[in-house]
C-alpha cells in the first residue's frame, strides 16, 4: 500500500455510554416492570392459575400478535442476522418466503387441532396420542432446550454490549434475569404478554432508527445497494446444490422451511394461540405475526448491508478492533451513531428488549410445562390457588437456574462460538420434537415405540452432526465462504493518534462457489458430513 494513500484510521475502542443512554436502557426495564406489579397486584381477572398461564384465554389480537414476533427474534437475531448478511451477502433473506407456507400450513392444519384441544401443556397432545412415557420425554427434552437457550439468548448479546459500553456481562444478565423473574412471577402471562408489546415496539423503533440514520451517515441507499452489487453481496438466486453450501436458494427455501417450522410448534408459541377466544382471532395473531416477523428480517438484512458499506474496506473482524462479529452492530451504532444522543442507548435497549421477551416466554412456558406435565400428575387434588403458588414458584426456580447456567455458558462459549450453540440446540431438540407432532398428526398407523425411536435416533444424529460442525470449525477444517472483505482502508493509531502501521490490502475470503470447493476436495466423507450448512440440521431432526 502506498504510504500516501488516505486509510480509514481506527484505535480499539474504548466506549462509554453518557447519561441518555443509560437513560434509555432503564426507561425499559422499570417499564417492564410496572407491568408486572400491575397484572399483580391491581388486575382483578389474574387469580387463577388459568389466568396466570394463559392469560385466562381472553387475550386480544394485537398483544398476542407481538408477542409471537418477541417470543420469535431473539437479540441474538438482531445482532446476528445484519453479521450473516455482513459476510455472505443477502442470500439469507431469502428465507422470509417461507413464512408465508408455514403461516399458511399454521393457520388451517396445525393451530385449529391445537385450538380445538385447548391444551394449556402443548405436550399433552403426545400422552392423548401416544403415551403418558412419550409425553414425558418431550416435556423433558422441551425444558431442556428452553432453559439452555434462555442463557444462551442473554448472554450473547450481553458480551458484545460489555465490549462496547462498559457494562459487565454478569450484570447486565443479573438486570435482565431479576426484571424478567419479578414482572413474570407476579402478573404471569398478561404481564408477559402486554411486556412483549412495549419490547416489540422498542426493538421496532431501534431498528428503523439505525437504518434511517445509518442509510444517510454511510452514503445513501445507491451507494450502499452498488457497493453491495459489486462485491457479489445482492444474489438472491444462488442454486448451488452442494448441502456444504452455507446459503443457497436451496437452503433458505428448503432448509428455511424446516428450520422455522419447529420453532412455531413449541410450548410458547402454542400457549399463545390458545390465548386468544376464538379460532378466527388466532389466525389473525398468525397474520400478522407473518406481516411484522418478514417486516424486522427485511430490517436486519439491510442494517447488514449498511454495516458493510461502512467497513467494506476496513474489516473490524480481520483487524481485531472488535473481538467478536456479534460486536459489528454495537460498533457501528457507537462510531457512526454515537454523534446523536441516545442512539446507541436506543440500540442498547432494543438489545435488552430481544433478551428480556425470551426470558419471560421461558419463564411462563416452563411453569406450564412443569404444573401441567408433572405436578398435576403427582398431585392431582390440588386447588387453584395451590396450583397458582407452585406455577409462580416454577418460574421463578427456572430464572434462577437459567441465570447460573449462563455461568456455564460462559465458560463454553471460550471454545465454541454463541452463535452454531443455539443453533445446535434448536436441529437438536425442535426438530425432533416437530417431527414427532407431524408424526402423530399425520400418520395414523404411528404408535408408541415409533415415535419413540424416532424421537432418540434424530436426536443423536442432530447432535452428531452439530457437535461434529462445532468441533470441526474450531479446528479450523469448515470451509470459510464468506465473501471478500477488505483491510487496506486501514490506518492503526495508537492513543495520541500516531500512525503505528498500516494494513496491506487483504481478502478475508474466498470467492464462493471455486476456491472453497477445490480446497476442500479431499475432504473426508465424515469432515464433508459435519460441512453441511448449519441450516440444514433442523431438518435432519425433522
Amino acid at each position: 500500500m502506498d504510504a500516501t494513500t488516505v486509510g480509514r484510521e481506527f484505535q480499539k475502542p474504548n466506549f462509554h455510554f453518557d447519561w441518555t443512554e443509560y437513560i434509555v436502557f432503564s426507561l425499559v426495564l422499570i417499564t417492564s416492570l410496572a407491568i408486572g406489579i400491575y397484572y399483580g397486584f391491581f388486575e382483578k381477572n389474574n387469580k387463577t392459575n388459568e389466568d396466570f398461564l394463559m392469560g385466562g384465554r381472553s387475550m386480544s389480537v394485537a398483544p398476542v400478535a407481538i408477542s409471537l414476533i418477541c417470543s420469535l427474534v431473539s437479540a441474538i437475531t438482531l445482532l446476528g442476522k445484519p453479521v450473516e448478511i455482513y459476510f455472505y451477502g443477502i442470500q439469507p433473506t431469502l428465507i422470509v418466503l417461507v413464512l408465508i407456507p408455514i403461516t399458511l400450513i399454521l393457520m388451517y392444519i396445525l393451530v385449529p387441532i391445537f385450538f380445538r384441544l385447548q391444551l394449556t401443556s402443548a405436550y399433552e397432545y403426545f400422552e392423548w396420542r401416544f403415551s403418558r412415557r412419550i409425553r414425558v420425554i418431550v416435556s423433558i427434552f422441551a425444558l431442556i432446550h428452553s432453559i439452555i437457550y434462555t442463557s444462551t439468548c442473554v448472554y450473547g448479546p450481553s458480551l458484545a454490549v460489555e465490549q462496547l459500553s462498559g457494562i459487565n456481562t454478569m450484570v447486565s444478565c443479573g438486570a435482565i434475569f431479576i426484571v424478567c423473574i419479578i414482572y413474570s412471577s407476579l402478573g404471569g402471562f398478561k404481564a408477559v404478554l402486554w411486556s412483549d408489546f412495549l419490547q416489540g415496539v422498542v426493538m421496532m423503533v431501534s431498528l428503523s432508527a439505525i437504518i434511517v440514520v445509518g442509510t444517510w451517515e454511510v452514503g445513501g441507499i445507491p451507494y450502499i445497494w452498488n457497493l453491495a452489487t459489486k462485491t457479489d453481496r445482492t444474489n438472491l438466486f444462488i442454486m448451488d446444490t452442494d448441502f456444504r453450501s452455507r446459503y443457497t436458494f436451496w437452503t433458505s427455501i428448503v432448509g428455511g422451511f424446516f428450520t422455522w417450522l419447529p420453532t412455531f410448534t413449541t410450548q410458547s408459541q402454542i400457549q399463545r394461540y390458545n390465548a386468544v377466544p376464538t379460532l378466527r382471532e388466532s389466525r389473525l395473531t398468525l397474520f400478522f405475526n407473518t406481516c411484522g416477523m418478514i417486516l424486522i428480517m427485511l430490517l436486519c438484512s439491510w442494517i447488514g448491508l449498511i454495516l458493510f458499506a461502512n467497513y467494506y474496506n476496513c474489516d473490524p473482524v480481520t483487524t481485531k478492533t472488535i473481538t467478536s462479529s456479534d460486536q459489528l452492530l454495537p460498533l457501528f451504532a457507537i462510531e457512526v451513531l454515537g454523534r446523536y444522543p441516545g442512539l446507541p442507548g436506543l440500540l442498547l435497549a432494543g438489545l435488552t428488549c430481544g433478551s428480556l421477551s425470551t426470558v419471560s416466554s421461558t419463564l411462563n412456558s416452563t411453569a406450564a410445562i412443569i404444573t401441567e406435565d408433572f405436578v398435576k400428575y403427582y398431585k392431582p387434588d390440588l386447588s387453584e390457588k395451590q396450583l397458582l403458588i407452585i406455577s409462580k414458584t416454577i418460574s421463578i426456580t427456572s430464572g434462577i437456574v437459567s441465570f447460573a447456567l449462563v455461568f456455564v455458558i460462559a465458560e463454553i462459549n471460550k471454545t465454541v462460538n454463541i452463535s452454531p450453540f443455539s443453533t445446535m440446540l434448536h436441529g437438536t431438540l425442535l426438530g425432533p420434537i416437530f417431527g414427532a407432532f407431524c408424526l402423530g398428526m399425520f400418520f395414523p398407523i404411528s404408535n408408541e415405540l415409533g415415535t419413540f425411536l424416532g424421537l432418540i435416533s434424530s436426536i443423536f444424529l442432530t447432535a452428531f452432526t452439530g457437535l461434529g460442525n462445532i468441533f470441526a470449525g474450531l479446528a479450523g477444517k469448515l470451509p470459510d465462504q464468506r465473501l471478500s472483505l477488505r483491510t487496506d482502508g486501514c490506518t492503526l493509531v495508537n492513543q495520541t493518534g500516531e500512525n503505528i502501521y498500516e494494513f496491506e490490502k487483504t481478502l478475508t475470503a474466498f470467492s464462493r462457489f471455486s476456491d472453497w470447493k477445490q480446497m476442500h476436495q479431499q475432504d473426508s466423507f465424515l469432515l464433508k458430513i459435519w460441512s453441511i450448512s448449519y441450516v440444514w440440521q433442523p431438518a435432519v431432526g425433522v
